[in-house]
Order: C-alpha cells, then sequence, then structure tokens
C-alpha cells in the first residue's frame, strides 16, 4: 500500500555534517516538541550528552546541544530568545544561529545527495523509517571520507521545498530555570567579549 504521507527525521548533527542521532518514528504533521519528547535522545541524554563542563567567565556551563525555537530550553539544549529581545540577545541569537547552520546544511546535503528523501517513496509506509536510516549511515560514510559534494545538487533540494514546503515549526516556550541562567550568563559572556 502506497501513502502520500510524510515523516519527521529529526537529527542531531555535529560539526562535520554528520548525524549522531536521529529519530523518525512520528508523521510529518506531529510538532518538533512531541518528536522530541518520545525520542532516544531526550529519554537517555543523560548517556548521550558528555557530562563535562567548560569554564566560562567565573561559571562551569555543561556540555550542551543547540537547537531551533521548536524545542524546549533545557540544561543540555540551548536553544534562542523569543518574543520581544533586547540588542544582546539578538546578539546572541545571531551567533547561536551561525552554529546551528551547519544543522541545516547537513540535512540539505543529505537530501541533495540522497534524493528519494525528495519526493513520495514508492514502498511499504513502514518501510520508510529504514529507507531514511540507511540514507542516514550512507550520508555519514561519504561526509566522513571527504566524498565530492557538488554544490548544484542543491539546486534539487530548494525546487522540491518550494513544490513541497516543510511544515511550519512553532515556538516553544518550556524551558527550565538552570537552562535559562546558562543561557544568560552565555549572552553576558558574549556581549562582554564578542560585541
Amino acid at each position: 500500500m502506497l501513502t502520500e504521507n510524510s515523516l519527521v527525521l529529526q537529527g542531531v548533527v555535529d560539526h562535520l555534517y554528520r548525524f549522531w542521532d536521529i529519530s523518525i518514528n512520528f508523521p510529518g504533521s506531529c510538532h518538533d516538541a512531541v518528536v522530541f519528547k518520545n525520542s532516544n535522545l531526550f529519554k537517555r541524554a543523560h548517556d548521550l550528552i558528555p557530562k563535562g563542563t567548560s569554564h566560562i567567565d567565573g561559571k562551569d556551563v555543561p556540555f550542551f546541544l543547540l537547537g531551533d525555537p521548536a524545542y524546549p530550553l533545557l540544561n543540555w539544549l540551548q536553544k534562542p530568545y523569543i518574543g520581544v529581545i533586547d540588542p544582546q540577545e539578538e546578539s546572541f541569537n545571531c551567533y547561536l544561529s551561525s552554529a546551528r547552520i551547519i544543522v541545516e546544511n547537513a540535512f540539505g546535503r543529505l537530501k541533495a545527495r540522497w534524493r528519494c528523501l525528495l519526493k513520495r517513496v514508492d514502498i511499504q509506509y513502514s518501510f520508510v523509517p529504514k529507507v531514511v536510516s540507511a540514507c542516514c549511515v550512507l550520508h555519514n560514510i561519504v561526509e566522513t571520507n571527504k566524498e565530492k559534494f557538488l554544490e548544484q545538487w542543491l539546486k534539487a533540494v530548494v525546487e522540491a521545498n518550494i513544490v513541497i514546503p516543510q511544515p511550519t515549526s512553532y515556538v516553544n516556550k518550556e524551558s527550565c530555570s538552570d537552562a535559562k541562567s546558562i543561557r544568560d550568563h552565555l549572552k553576558q559572556y558574549m556581549a562582554k567579549n564578542f560585541p
């Protein structure tokens, strides 16, 4: 049976465009925060996120991932400021966004290389997560081996996003006070050292 359904691919990407955690279990209509809360990443963060800290301007800051506004603000997951923001918060958001661009690039490179991800996959719906997982594994192999990537391949990704736009991500206002304190400290540090 063929379907027109889509799936959400949640991924954690390193600085070399490689996926080190993926979740492909929810339909495209699901909010990113729901996918996140049900992912192995969320359930096993204490095992997956390194326990270390960096001493930054008088405060030990735990290692963390960067997320977009759809995710909750957690000690191990930092995201941009939302709503009405001041210039320091805007500056922080710009730095965070520039660091997160690697994630957008990794997804673009994944879809550009494995074009079956750009269109309807004519297989049984239950096999789609296996196909997407295989594409992520192959992607990691070619990225690790620094295989050639042609920027012109991205044209197909851009065209596909016009024809089949991605769902809008909604803002998640959930946060914990420790995470806010960490983000505020980083904001102050960056404002002082990287105006």
